[in-house]
C-alpha cells in the first residue's frame, strides 16, 4: 500500500482531510483534479492513498487497457475503503491530529467515501457526483446507452457466475463489479450517524444518474435524519461541465469547510 500524507501547515493541531480520485489507474500524485481540491481545506494536512496496482507517478494513456495487472486483477471499492481504514487508524495516535476527519470524494472515490463514513465516522463526508440511494446495478443502467443498457442483465448473470474474473465489462473487472453492483450505498452511510454529508451532483450527470442522487437524500429524510445537504446543479454534467462546455469545478470545489478544521 502506498499512501501520502502532506501536512499544507505548521500547526501543531491540524484536521484530516481525505481525498479520494474518481476511477481509472491514474496516480494520486498525477491527478489534477485531487490537486484542485487540497484548496478545500487550506488548514488540513492530506492525506491520499494510492489504488491497489497503482505506483506513484502512473499516468497511463487509456483505460483499463494501460492499467496494471495487479490493478485489474484486485482493484474494488471494498479494496480502497479497507486501505483508507488501515491508514486512519494508523494515524490516529499522531499528536498533531485534533481528532477532526473531512472526507472527500468524486464519481468511484465518492462511492468509497459513502462506505469509509461509517466505518471512520468523520465529521463531514463531501459525496461529489456519485451519492447512491439504490442499488448499484439499477443506478448505472440509467446513463448507459440504450444498446449497451440492452444487454447489461447478461452481463450482470455472468458475473454473478464468475465474481472474481479479471475480465473487464465496462472498463472494470468482474471482480470490481460483483463487490460493488448489489450494495446501496446510501445504507452505509445512514450508519454514519454523526456525520455531516455534503452532497454535490449535477442534473446532466451521464456517469452518476441525478435520480440515484436525490433517492440518497430522500432516503436520508425518510429515515428522520437532518445530516445531509443536497446541492444539485441543473446545468452541469458529471465534472461541473455545463452545456456550452464550460467547466465550473473550481467554483464549485470553493465550498467552505474551514469550520470543520
Amino acid at each position: 500500500m502506498t499512501w501520502y500524507l502532506d501536512r499544507q501547515t505548521n500547526e501543531a493541531q491540524q484536521p484530516i482531510l481525505v481525498l479520494a480520485q474518481g476511477s481509472g489507474c491514474t496516480s494520486v500524485t498525477s491527478s489534477p483534479n485531487i490537486e484542485a481540491a487540497r484548496k478545500l481545506l487550506p488548514s488540513a494536512a492530506i492525506l491520499t492513498v494510492e489504488k491497489y496496482g497503482v505506483l506513484e507517478g502512473d499516468a497511463p494513456k487509456s483505460f483499463p487497457e494501460d492499467c496494471r495487472p495487479a490493478y485489474v486483477a484486485h482493484h474494488t471499492i471494498s479494496q480502497r475503503v479497507a486501505d483508507y481504514s488501515q491508514v486512519i487508524a494508523s494515524l490516529r495516535k499522531e499528536a498533531w491530529w485534533n481528532g477532526k476527519l473531512v472526507l472527500f470524494g468524486g464519481s468511484e472515490g465518492g462511492a468509497a467515501m459513502q462506505i469509509l463514513a461509517a466505518e471512520v465516522r468523520p465529521n463531514v463526508a463531501v459525496i461529489f457526483s456519485s451519492a447512491t440511494g439504490m442499488p448499484f446495478r439499477e443506478a448505472f443502467v440509467q446513463v448507459l446507452p440504450p444498446s449497451e443498457a440492452k444487454t447489461a442483465p447478461e452481463h450482470i448473470a455472468a458475473i454473478r457466475k464468475n465474481p472474481d474474473s479479471t475480465e473487464i465489462w465496462l472498463s472494470n473487472s468482474y471482480r470490481w463489479w460483483s463487490d460493488i453492483m448489489d450494495r446501496r450505498l446510501s445504507d452505509d452511510a445512514l450508519r454514519a450517524t454523526a456525520t455531516e454529508f455534503l452532497v454535490v451532483q449535477g442534473k446532466r450527470d451521464h456517469s452518476n444518474p441525478v435520480t440515484s442522487a436525490r433517492r440518497f437524500a430522500a432516503n436520508f429524510r425518510k429515515s428522520g435524519r437532518k445530516n445531509v445537504t443536497y446541492w444539485e446543479f441543473a446545468d452541469y454534467d458529471h465534472t461541473m461541465v455545463d452545456q456550452k462546455g464550460q467547466s465550473h469545478l473550481p467554483e464549485v470545489l470553493r465550498v467552505r469547510l474551514e469550520n470543520q478544521g
